[in-house]
């Protein structure tokens, strides 16, 4: 599949940064673990066979002194992983369709054994079976990646068509994960409770496994082209509600992205191998 190499996720991030323009900022922070407890932006593993690795998303209101909001309410992006061995990495099963009420999401658990999916309460919508989330790989420019899109969601993210009915596959950023919930006046009595965080706010938890051997880094990342555009402005963006009637995420913001990194360390078979083809090589002499 071909595909247009982004550039955008760098030059947004200084743009977008804390206090940049004055202006407000959603951060979201990919960060990953070995344990489920400790966080961070980087891990490394030096795994026989695969090691066990969780990543989660986070948002963050900065704000400009001006803006207070209420809590979270929606943002749609792509997660992305470059670096991914298809054959031998693994996302391991989450909770990918549904909703909040229809199993969509789940608790914020520690731990290492999960549960992974969409944190409660931010599953407010989600697919349904037949279109729900999955893996998605491409190759940019040499190099392997996992995207996580809804199963219509083909094209690399900011390709397709950019107006119509087709859009969203993938140029409008609607069929990345919904990471919304309802607003305060629209939770009902089977909806869990509203969150009022604005700060470190779990989205998503997944568990993979990464295959060992050859030494190499994975990236987590969100292009800013896999995520919510507004089709007024085109501009992508977070929205976060304003005040308990607020319906709809009045304050708007750019995002920027932290991405997270998995560091595999080769193994010793990979060393040794051409120390002994050199001693070899040596002994003949």
């Amino acid at each position: 599949m071909s595909s247009r190499v982004y550039i955008a996720a760098a030059a947004a991030s200084a743009l977008f940064a804390p206090g940049a323009l004055g202006a407000a900022v959603t951060v979201l922070s990919l960060q990953v673990s070995t344990d489920g407890l400790a966080w961070s932006d980087r891990v490394q593993v030096n795994p026989s066979e695969a090691a066990r690795v969780l990543m989660r998303a986070t948002v963050t209101f900065v704000g400009d002194g001006e803006a207070s909001p209420l809590g979270f309410a929606t943002l749609m992006w792509q997660p992305v992983i470059s670096g991914w061995n298809d054959a031998r990495d693994e996302v391991l099963p989450w909770a990918n369709r549904g909703t909040n009420t229809t199993n969509g999401s789940v608790p914020d658990a520690p731990g290492i054994d999960g549960p992974f999916g969409r944190i409660s309460p931010f599953a407010a919508v989600g697919p349904a079976a037949g279109d729900e989330y999955r893996n998605h790989t491409h190759v940019i420019r040499g190099t392997p990646y996992l995207r996580l899109a809804r199963v219509a969601i083909t094209n690399w993210v900011g390709e397709g068509p950019t107006s119509g009915t087709n859009a969203f596959n993938n140029f409008n950023g609607s069929g990345g994960i919904a990471s919304s919930q309802k607003a305060w006046s629209n939770v009902g009595v089977r909806d869990p409770i509203f969150s009022t965080a604005t700060g470190q706010v779990p989205l998503l938890k997944l568990g993979l496994n990464i295959a060992g051997g050859v030494g190499r880094t994975l990236v987590i990342d969100a292009p800013q082209e896999g995520m919510t555009r507004n089709s007024i402005t085109g501009a992508r963006e977070a929205a976060w509600f304003a005040n308990q009637t607020d319906n709809f995420g009045q304050i708007k913001t750019p995002v920027r992205v932290e991405q997270a990194r998995i560091i595999v360390i080769p193994s010793s078979a990979t060393f040794v191998a051409p120390l002994l083809l050199c001693a070899l090589r040596r002994a003949r002499r």
